[in-house]
C-alpha cells in the first residue's frame, strides 16, 4: 500500500511500511494488461509560432491607459506592442536563508509592461529563461515570478515588517501554469514505472489519476494535506497564481478569496506572464490602485534549473509607477 501528498500540483509518492507494503510486489502483467495503457498527455511548455513582441523602452514604469481586451489574459496579445517595457535589474536574495549566492544567479532583469482598460490593470512579465521547469520533485523545482505591494506606507520591500509593514504578493508558478495547460500532474507523470496495489476505496484501475480515482470521501484521508485544506493540495485550480498577504519573513499567508489571473507562455527561451487585477476591490488586503494615481511594486523571480526555491530567489527593490487616468 502507499499514499500520496500533493506538493503544489504534483503528486509525490510516500511508501509506508505496511504488512501489504507494495514495496515487495512486483507488477502482475496481467494487471497492467487491465489497467491500460497510460493516457499521454500533450507536450509542455505548448508548442507553435507566437508574434514577436517588440516594446520601445521606457525611462520610468507606466501602466498605460489604452483599448485592450485583458479579458484573455494573453502575453501575445497584439496591443502589448504598443506598451512601453520598463526593464528592472533583479539581484539576489542574500538577507535570509535560504539566500541565493551571487554566483548562483540565473536570471539578470525582468521586461516589466502594464496597461489598463479602466477597471483591470494588466502586467506582462518577461524575462530569459532557457528551460521551462513545471515540475517539483526531489531537488527539482519550478519556475515562477511574484509581485509585490505594500498596504502599509513604508513597508519593507523584503516582504514587508512586522506590525505596521504589510504586503500584498501574487505569486505565478510555472507548475500550477502545466496543470492548466496539460492537465493536473499526477505521480505517473514524473514516475511513470511506479506500482501500487491498492488505494483504499479508490475507484477504477491503476495508476488510480487524481483526482477522478478519488472521489468517495474515504479515500480522500490519505491526502493528508488536502484534507488539511493546504491552498497547494487542491486537486483542480482554475488559475495558476496565487494571492498572499506577508508581514516579513516567515509570515507568508494564502489569501482564500483571489481576484488574480493569470497566464503564462514559455517560447523561444522567455516567459511572458500576464497578471491581472482589477483597479479596486472590497477586500481591505488587496491593494487598490487609483487611475491618474501612484504607487510601488517589486518583483522575484525563481529559475527552476537552477534550484531557485523559497528564499532563493531573484528580487527587487520597490519600484514607482504611475497609472495613466
Amino acid at each position: 500500500m502507499s499514499m500520496r501528498t500533493i506538493i503544489g500540483g504534483c503528486v509525490a509518492l510516500i511508501a509506508l511500511a505496511f504488512a501489504t507494503a507494495c514495496a515487495s510486489t512486483s507488477a502482475p502483467e496481467a494487471a497492467l494488461e487491465d489497467a491500460g495503457a497510460p493516457v499521454a498527455k500533450a507536450p509542455w511548455p505548448p508548442a507553435g509560432s507566437f508574434p514577436s513582441i517588440a516594446p520601445t523602452q521606457a525611462d520610468k514604469l507606466v501602466v498605460v491607459r489604452a483599448k485592450a481586451d485583458l479579458a484573455t489574459d494573453n502575453p501575445y496579445a497584439e496591443y502589448w506592442n504598443n506598451v512601453p517595457a520598463y526593464r528592472v535589474p533583479v539581484i539576489p536574495q542574500l538577507i535570509t536563508a535560504p539566500q541565493l549566492l551571487p554566483e548562483q544567479t540565473a536570471v539578470q532583469q525582468i521586461d516589466v509592461q502594464a496597461v489598463t482598460d479602466g477597471k483591470t490593470i494588466a502586467w506582462r512579465l518577461t524575462w530569459a529563461d532557457a528551460t521551462a521547469d513545471g515540475n517539483v520533485d526531489t531537488a527539482r523545482f519550478t519556475d515562477g515570478v511574484a509581485m509585490q505591494f505594500p498596504l502599509d506606507p513604508g513597508a519593507a520591500p523584503m516582504m514587508g515588517h512586522r506590525e505596521t509593514g504589510k504586503v500584498q504578493i501574487v505569486h505565478w508558478k510555472a507548475l500550477w501554469q502545466k496543470d492548466l495547460d496539460v492537465g493536473f500532474q499526477d505521480v505517473q507523470d514524473l514516475h511513470p514505472n511506479y506500482w501500487s496495489d491498492l488505494y483504499w476505496f479508490a475507484e477504477g484501475k491503476f495508476p488510480y489519476p487524481v483526482p477522478t480515482a478519488f472521489k468517495d470521501p474515504r479515500s480522500l484521508q490519505w491526502f493528508v494535506a488536502n484534507q488539511a485544506g493546504n491552498p497547494l493540495a487542491v486537486f483542480s485550480r482554475t488559475q495558476p497564481a496565487e494571492e498572499l498577504i506577508a508581514e516579513g519573513f516567515g509570515t507568508l499567508t494564502h489569501q482564500k478569496d483571489s481576484v488574480s489571473r493569470a497566464k503564462g507562455v514559455w517560447a523561444n527561451g522567455t516567459w511572458s506572464v500576464v497578471i491581472s487585477r482589477p483597479i479596486a476591490s472590497t477586500d481591505p488586503l488587496d491593494y487598490q490602485f487609483q487611475l491618474g494615481g501612484a504607487g510601488q511594486v517589486s518583483f522575484a523571480v525563481w529559475e527552476g534549473t537552477h534550484e531557485n526555491v523559497g528564499g532563493r530567489k531573484h528580487w527587487t527593490n520597490w519600484v514607482p509607477f504611475e497609472v495613466q487616468p
